[in-house]
């Protein structure tokens, strides 16, 4: 049986008619992600970027250093997530929250591993660090 939404809720049969309140997957949901590893470098990199998915449309996006990436090729899973475009593909374990970033340039890919937390994005401080 389908669940209805109604008023931002999805309903879904538990038991006879009975209904019972489920939040809907209509909703944005963003993952704040710090990629560490890079192609295996031994020196550490620490890089943040956010991942962006509606589980409902089936659609990514990707923020880093202020620019949004609409991805295409998108599949979302119970388990995972994943899309790209022309320049990259970023993949999710939905379970772990382990990231995999590749990007292409050429004939060469590079690839960054990471952890994502879910939540909400922080807005910058207007002090200046050390104030």
């Amino acid at each position: 049986m389908k669940c209805k939404p109604a008023l931002g809720l999805a309903f879904c049969p538990l038991i006879g008619h009975l209904l019972v309140p489920t939040p809907s997957l209509a909703a944005m949901q963003r993952l704040e992600c710090i990629l560490t590893n890079a192609d295996g470098q031994a020196e550490e990199e620490r890089r943040s970027i956010a991942v962006i998915f509606n589980d409902e449309n089936n659609s990514m996006r990707l923020e880093q250093a202020g620019h949004v990436f609409t991805l295409t090729d998108v599949s979302i899973s119970m388990t995972s997530m994943s899309g790209g475009g022309a320049e990259m593909t970023v993949a999710v374990s939905r379970s772990s929250l382990r990231v995999v970033l590749q990007t292409y340039q050429g004939d060469s890919v590079r690839n960054e591993y990471g952890d994502c937390t879910a939540g909400v994005r922080k807005k910058s401080s207007s002090v200046p660090p050390g104030r």
